[in-house]
């Protein structure tokens, strides 16, 4: 799969200090094959985000870790390995604020020293007429990203799946 990235306060140098975890990100996202989904269940569990899970868990990453020990029951990375933290945002983009705020929280205690955030950027073709165009695109999360730089100062890598 080919994907595009936004590089936000130099996430991607910090992640070259750690080169095989950085390749072992790009093979497991090269390596995905992902049909756009058609429709979101009511159960709010996206196919899509549990084969992208199960991608990284197999290669010894973490699924739903605690972004902060103060915030207990709610908020959870999607995947955790060495100081990194992945949110997988396939959704809604409103939901990228909590997003921001895991990351906040996680580096103000200490836990990450980069975030990654995962979005299936498909062309709007991709989807039925009113269907899910509510899916963020990475040029919404740079835009974000640029409106809230006083704010997220953590370092941040965007992919976006096409």
């Amino acid at each position: 799969m080919h994907f595009r990235s936004y590089n936000y306060r130099h996430a991607e140098s910090i992640l070259n200090a750690n080169y095989r975890l950085k390749k072992e990100i790009e093979q497991v996202l090269s390596e995905l094959e992902l049909e756009p989904p058609r429709r979101v269940p009511r159960n709010g569990a996206v196919p899509v985000h549990r084969q992208i899970q199960q991608a990284f868990q197999q290669r010894g990453w973490e699924a739903e870790v605690l972004a902060s020990r103060r915030m207990r029951k709610r908020h959870f990375f999607d995947l955790y390995k060495d100081r990194v933290a992945i949110e997988i945002e396939l959704s809604n983009r409103e939901l990228l604020y909590r997003d921001y705020l895991r990351f906040l929280l996680a580096e103000a205690e200490g836990r990450i020293d980069v975030g990654m955030i995962l979005l299936a950027d498909y062309p709007d073709a991709a989807f039925p007429a009113g269907g899910l165009r509510t899916l963020p695109r990475l040029e919404q999360v740079v835009d974000d990203l640029n409106c809230l730089r006083g704010v997220v100062g953590v370092p941040l890598w965007v992919v976006a799946l096409e």
